[in-house]
């Protein structure tokens, strides 16, 4: 595998897979569009008739968050429920470009056959997001579970400085014991459509081992393509205005964009497919010399007729 990520690369595979990105743009809409909708039937006549100002600074959001409260329960589930498909659909995409690179790949594109081999190997890249996830909620646990106890138990000389910049530290750590364990995750997908391996932990493991064996080269996809993505997520918060339906859309295509950049960016540089022609084209030449001269006291003829 690939000790150096590329963002360049992990672009131009992008490119390549513009059907799987529109894939991802398309489902990232569809499973919160029930959510959405609620909301727009709640919030949309009110917000209506609202007066020409607009309501004062800071009222906006308690007038949002009073209005939504009669659809709180169901407004939760539909949320849940979104975000447990978004975490199928992209395990789905990432099992399906891994085998279709590392496999028969590269030639030619086709979004069912990426699918296909997602629903195959699903399971398996499944066990290496649950592997993510309960490293992730055990380390936050062991890195949380000391701050919250000196800042509820510390007694008078526990100040208030002292408790911002506890939780400050803590906050710290875990966004960056969360990126580390993205990236080994990330890493670890393609390590786990290796040959013969099947083990999420191990896969995830080595993940680790290369993440933090070269840091800055496996920082840099997600600088590079992961912080514009969530940037994109939160930029149509601050457009207003029938631009904000548009901004909202553009900004999801472009944030689905970056994540499979992001992704790809750790694949390796050649397929497995260019091993194998390389192979094919070994075999070609040794076929193409001199065949060696024959035994003399061996022949294949066959004898039609007895020799006078």
């Amino acid at each position: 595998m690939v000790e150096h990520p590329s963002s360049v690369g992990g672009f131009r595979l992008a490119l390549r897979l513009h059907k799987l990105v529109l894939a991802a743009w398309l489902v990232s809409i569809a499973v919160f569009l029930p959510a959405q909708m609620m909301v727009d039937f709640v919030a949309g006549p009110a917000r209506a008739n609202l007066p020409a100002g607009g309501p004062a600074p800071g009222d906006g959001l308690l007038i949002f968050f009073e209005l939504l409260r009669p659809i709180a329960v169901p407004l939760a589930i539909a949320l849940i429920l979104g975000w447990g498909t978004l975490l199928a659909w992209s395990i789905l995409w990432h099992a399906g470009t891994v085998r279709w690179w590392l496999g028969a790949g590269a030639a030619r594109v086709r979004l069912s056959e990426i699918l296909g081999h997602g629903v195959v190997w699903w399971w398996r890249y499944a066990r290496l997001a649950a592997v993510a996830a309960v490293v992730s909620a055990a380390t936050l646990t062991a890195v949380w579970l000391p701050v919250t106890d000196a800042v509820r138990g510390g007694g008078p000389e526990t100040t208030a400085r002292r408790a911002e910049l506890l939780l400050l530290a803590a906050v710290v750590i875990s966004v960056m014991v969360l990126a580390v364990y993205w990236i080994a995750t990330l890493r670890g997908g393609w390590l786990l459509g290796e040959s013969g391996r099947r083990s999420a932990l191990l896969a995830w493991l080595r993940g680790l081992g290369a993440t933090l064996r070269r840091p800055f080269r496996s920082f840099l996809p997600l600088l590079v393509w992961g912080v514009p993505a969530f940037a994109l997520l939160a930029a149509p918060l601050f457009v207003s205005g029938p631009l904000a339906r548009l901004a909202l859309m553009s900004a999801a295509l472009a944030a689905a964009c970056c994540w499979v950049a992001l992704y790809l960016s750790y694949a390796p540089r050649e397929p497995n497919e260019e091993w194998y022609r390389k192979m094919q084209a070994r075999a070609a030449s040794r076929v193409a010399r001199p065949a060696e001269k024959a035994d003399a006291y061996r022949t294949t003829r066959i004898e039609i007729q007895p020799p006078e």
